[in-house]
């Protein structure tokens, strides 16, 4: 049983937040622009959350640390270009190259959580429970 219940919980928020991202760029639905703007800061705060809880709460060996924060500052830069490259003001969500970088940053968004579901397991023990 996992100990890092918070971390989870934000992976979890993580999660929900990036369906309803996908949820509009295909659906399109009516009035979209303000629900896709909360949900593109609320997915930021969440990576920046997830790194910060990671860092503090699991315990991680130097390595494991690094990774962590190399793929953290990778994903954030991707995402940084994309938004600057498609701010919401001007976004077209059934252009091509609109469809093909946001498929980049959820395929990369898939690939933080893998590894945070990874890093969650490999550090949920607690001392005593190693003896």
């Amino acid at each position: 049983m996992s100990r890092h219940y918070l971390l989870v919980a934000v992976l979890d928020e993580m999660d929900r937040v990036a369906s309803k991202l996908r949820h509009i760029v295909e659906d399109r639905p009516e009035d979209w622009e303000d629900d896709y703007a909360t949900y593109r800061r609320q997915l930021g705060l969440c990576f920046t959350e997830m790194v910060k809880l990671a860092e503090n709460d699991l315990g991680m060996r130097k390595e494991d640390a690094r990774v962590l924060r190399t793929t953290f500052d990778f994903c954030r830069a991707k995402l940084a270009r994309h938004q600057a490259r498609y701010p919401i003001e001007s976004l077209v969500l059934h252009e091509r190259e609109f469809i093909e970088s946001f498929n980049q940053i959820h395929a990369g968004f898939l690939e933080f959580k893998s590894m945070m579901l990874e890093l969650v397991e490999r550090y949920q023990m607690e001392p005593e429970e190693i003896t």
